[in-house]
């Protein structure tokens, strides 16, 4: 069971250091005011038994599922108005969400409209996984002819072209070089700053 001053003491490392590895003993206390070490170590103690903390090669990182944030079960109805739930069922990270596999996986911002149908608008950000094989229908990230695109993949008993989600835009089909750089597995959009 961690405390609450363990709890804002996780905090503070986790607005300061993120999910970088955490520095020595020595800065954590100048960064954060504490006079001794020792202090330093015993809250590093009990967040390590608690599973906050993991210790990896000799550094310590914070577990990266307390960078979740709340996530309701019971959703939030478009309609007409229901009421609010009062408790947090449990957190999500989207990292853990959106990332099945860090070491295949990039993300890109998207440049255009010929994917909104797809509900992929002009800057969203794509989640992309590199490594599998493309399924006919999934959106990928193709390098075709020279440039860089996103589109529905389509195969058809060999023949292969790319569709957008906009009828303003045409098919395309390779005249020279088609690479699949990866699938695209999720869509992030930022609605206001």
């Amino acid at each position: 069971m961690v405390t609450q001053k363990q709890k804002d003491f996780l905090e503070k490392l986790k607005s300061i250091y993120g999910k970088e590895p955490l520095p020595s003993f020595e800065k954590i206390c100048q960064d954060l005011g504490f006079k001794s070490k020792n202090s330093i170590w015993q809250y590093f103690n009990k967040l390590l038994e608690s599973g906050c903390l993991k210790e990896r090669d000799n550094r310590f990182f914070i577990n990266q599922d307390c960078f979740g944030i709340p996530y309701f079960h019971s959703g939030v109805k478009a309609g007409f108005p229901s009421p609010a739930e009062d408790c947090i069922e449990e957190t999500v990270s989207f990292d853990s969400m959106l990332i099945k596999n860090p070491a295949s996986t990039f993300c890109i911002r998207v440049s255009g409209d010929s994917m909104i149908n797809a509900g992929i608008h002009e800057n969203d950000i794509v989640v992309v996984q590199k490594g599998r094989e493309a399924k006919n229908g999934d959106i990928i990230i193709a390098y075709v002819d020279g440039e860089f695109t996103i589109k529905y993949y389509k195969n058809q008993k060999g023949e292969v072209w790319l569709e957008p989600a906009n009828d303003n835009y045409p098919i395309i089909r390779a005249n020279q070089e088609l690479q699949i750089f990866g699938i695209v597995t999720g869509v992030v959009r930022q609605l206001k700053t």
